[in-house]
């Protein structure tokens, strides 16, 4: 009995260290427009609704950058820099819902 309590916290405390937390406090009533080739929805789109449309309980970014738009495929993620004032933050966009050019979009921040 021992040693299944000591695995188990083992496994835990791995567990801990190796899982990122997704912090979703925005549902998927962002919607953009996917344009050009591939298509996606361009970089300077996905950041102007990240920053709108993501409410983080108690503040709102100032502002966020994103390295690239977000393909208009369901599932497709970007990794973008969310700033709340001198502190910054990963956030994950993804596209939660894609019906033809319009793509749903989704927020994270990631811990």
């Amino acid at each position: 009995m021992k040693r299944i309590i000591i695995a188990l916290s083992v496994v835990a405390v791995l567990a801990a260290g190796v899982v990122t937390v997704v912090v979703n406090t925005a549902g998927d009533g962002s919607v953009a427009t996917a344009s050009g080739k591939g298509p996606a929805v361009p970089r300077t789109d996905v950041e102007k609704r990240a920053a709108e449309d993501f409410s983080y309980p108690g503040d709102d970014p100032d502002s966020v950058s994103c390295p690239s738009g977000l393909p208009a495929k369901k599932g497709a993620t970007v990794r973008c820099t969310a700033a709340f004032g001198k502190k910054h933050q990963t956030m994950e966009v993804y596209a939660a819902k894609v019906e033809g050019d319009q793509v749903s979009l989704g927020f994270g921040l990631l811990k």
